[in-house]
């Protein structure tokens, strides 16, 4: 059996833990809430959750809040654990420790006697912000989900490189996978070849990867299990690894052996929509309209019934992020976005077909980030 093509150089790999962002990366996401706040007429804004906090800080705490005024430089509140680290890291950022959790309505409500608007996260605990809303209760409780959304779908240079480099690694780590794939393995074990080769490659996965043999691929999201890939099945991986903070996402359909009719035609749509979608981006559009695209190549295909998720999803500091290639999703493109395109067909009890690829927005399209081929071989095996 012909061994898999690596489309990346190889190079050799030095484990090693994540890079931190720059202090101007940070300080210039920062700005990017100052003037935002400004918009949105915010008195205050409170970022607790730890994905947000760490974007806007670079500190890795499972404790602290970012407090922003307007008028007043950010300020950084965290605990005892994590003081003289933040201190030490983000020597530029203000930080003072943090009152005791039970004491923070009384705290914010002494420092907030002026706010009028206040933001806060949505994600926010439910008991923690009826505490906050009753410390101060003649402010108006904004929810700034959107406007910090909106801020991290736009990858700044610095996130840009590191996003490619992201997806150069989990290239090369499906290419190695697949090496060392072979029939006879159950789904488990190919997965455990992924993470330990995730972990070499970079700093682990970014999410468990979903491995499925044969008619195991119509569950979209199926978690591997002792199923073993026979001579002459399919198979279907969707892997990401975890390199400098951000995270990776593909997934491919090889077959390990001559594939059936059926499997080729309902390959060979999937990649049209994939295809389709792709030339079909560009800045301006809506987010739902790509979606369409992509849906629409199915439906006339006839299986637009088996198409059940959204077509894409933002990709940074997460694997899941905003805006999304979705029916609902309105967000406009804009240059620096970074989403996955990833249609797929599920005929259950049957077979599965998922393409997914990462693409970066342009000035005037789109860049596909991924390198690993979408297109079947002559050969019956990628």
């Amino acid at each position: 059996m012909p061994p898999v093509t690596n489309p990346i150089p190889p190079t050799q790999n030095v484990m090693s833990l994540p890079k931190p962002f720059t202090p101007s990366e940070i300080q210039r996401r920062l700005r990017r809430l100052h003037t935002a706040q400004r918009r949105q007429r915010l008195d205050a804004l409170l970022i607790t959750t730890p994905i947000n906090r760490f974007y806007f800080t670079g500190l890795a705490a499972s404790n602290g809040v970012l407090l922003s005024e307007r008028g007043a430089p950010p300020a950084f509140y965290t605990d005892f654990r994590y003081l003289t680290m933040a201190r030490r890291v983000a020597s530029w950022l203000p930080t003072h420790e943090l009152w005791r959790p039970a004491l923070e309505p009384e705290v914010v409500a002494g420092m907030g006697h002026a706010w009028r608007r206040v933001g806060y996260e949505g994600a926010m605990p439910a008991s923690r912000f009826l505490k906050l809303q009753a410390a101060l209760p003649d402010v108006e409780w904004v929810d700034a989900t959107a406007l910090i959304q909106s801020l991290r779908a736009i990858k700044s240079s610095e996130e840009q490189r590191r996003m490619r480099a992201a997806i150069a690694a989990n290239d090369r780590l499906f290419a190695e996978a697949m090496q060392q794939t072979a029939p006879g393995m159950s789904e488990w074990e190919i997965s455990a070849i992924i993470r330990r080769e995730a972990e070499r490659l970079g700093q682990g996965e970014a999410f468990p990867a979903i491995v499925c043999v044969g008619r195991n691929a119509a569950e979209c999201h199926h978690q591997p299990d002792d199923t073993v890939l026979r001579r002459g099945q399919p198979l279907l991986v969707d892997l990401g690894l975890k390199l400098d903070h951000v995270c990776a996402d593909m997934t491919r359909c090889v077959s390990f052996g001559t594939p059936t009719p059926l499997w080729l035609e309902i390959y060979q749509i999937v990649l049209a929509a994939n295809r389709a979608a792709i030339r079909a981006i560009r800045p301006g559009v809506p987010c739902k309209a790509i979606d369409a695209v992509a849906r629409d190549v199915i439906k006339q295909a006839g299986y637009g019934a088996y198409f059940g998720h959204s077509l894409g999803h933002g990709l940074g500091l997460e694997v899941h992020e905003s805006p999304s290639f979705s029916t609902e999703c309105t967000t406009e493109l804009a240059p620096g976005m970074v989403l996955t395109v990833e249609p797929g067909i599920y005929l259950p009890g049957r077979l599965g077909i998922r393409i997914e690829d990462v693409i970066l927005v342009t000035k005037d399209g789109c860049e596909v980030l991924t390198r690993t081929p979408r297109e079947l071989p002559r050969r019956a095996r990628i």
